[in-house]
């Protein structure tokens, strides 16, 4: 029983759902706001931004970003509001100059999805539209963000991307090549270091030959000492031997 009527329940929300689908945005109420008061205050909103005076707003908004930082917070702190204005202020400066001279209101949407609700106003201008976008809080439908934006077709769009891809891409080939050259130097950077510390080293002398020795030619044997001793030798040697000193020759004397 209990699935059965889960199963009626749920077919009743798709129902409902399918009908809310179905609804004309127009008749629609957003958590206690119509179509018409969401429009309203939208073209309001363009009417006030209309009204500034660009050269006075843009002063304000360089004196207030020329301010030391903890005097801008208090001062956006006790002004509650003031730092989207502030926002919205800064985004319309940078959109007027490229938009142009203002033609007229193009179309006014409505979405509420989730947790807010987002008005969406485009105005035609000379050199292209602009997207006047304000999102509600849906639970006391408190105005949460007010944003000026130009808006580019989907071909500008898709060249935006290339372009933003191409430089993405070349700046990363860029980074690569130069990590590739600084890791070259490595090995190039040890030599220089070398020849600057071959430079700066003095001069040796040159190395002294150690003197080669002088060699002194051995006396010459004095001859005459010499027969003598062979006379005396010989004549001791015969005696011993009985023998004529003519039977043996002496070849040779060495000296202890």
């Amino acid at each position: 029983m209990k699935k059965k009527i889960i199963g009626m329940l749920l077919v009743c929300l798709c129902i409902l759902g399918l009908a809310a689908c179905g609804q004309d945005p127009k008749e629609a109420d957003y958590n206690g706001m119509t179509y018409q008061e969401l429009e309203e205050y939208a073209n309001t909103t363009w009417e006030g931004i209309q009204a500034m005076d660009t050269a006075q707003m843009e002063a304000v908004v360089e004196q207030i970003e020329g301010m030391p930082e903890s005097e801008r917070i208090r001062l956006l702190e006790a002004n509650e509001g003031m730092e989207e204005e502030l926002a919205l202020i800064k985004s319309w400066i940078g959109v007027k100059s490229q938009a142009g001279e203002f033609v007229g209101v193009d179309s006014f949407t409505v979405t509420s999805s989730g947790k807010s609700t987002t008005t969406d106003l485009i105005l035609e201008f000379e050199k292209r539209p602009v997207l006047l976008t304000v999102v509600y809080r849906n639970r006391d439908m408190s105005v949460e963000t007010v944003t000026v934006d130009l808006v580019y077709s989907t071909g500008e769009k898709l060249q935006k991307a290339a372009m933003n891809t191409v430089m993405g891409m070349g700046t990363v080939f860029i980074m690569l090549i130069v990590i590739c050259l600084i890791i070259s130097c490595f090995g190039i950077i040890p030599k220089l270091e070398q020849k600057r510390k071959a430079k700066q080293a003095p001069a040796r002398e040159p190395e002294k030959q150690a003197p080669q020795p002088v060699q002194v030619a051995a006396p010459e044997p004095e001859l005459t000492d010499d027969l003598e001793l062979i006379a005396v030798i010989s004549a001791a040697v015969a005696a011993y031997s009985g023998q004529s000193e003519s039977d043996f020759v002496v070849r040779s004397i060495k000296r202890r």
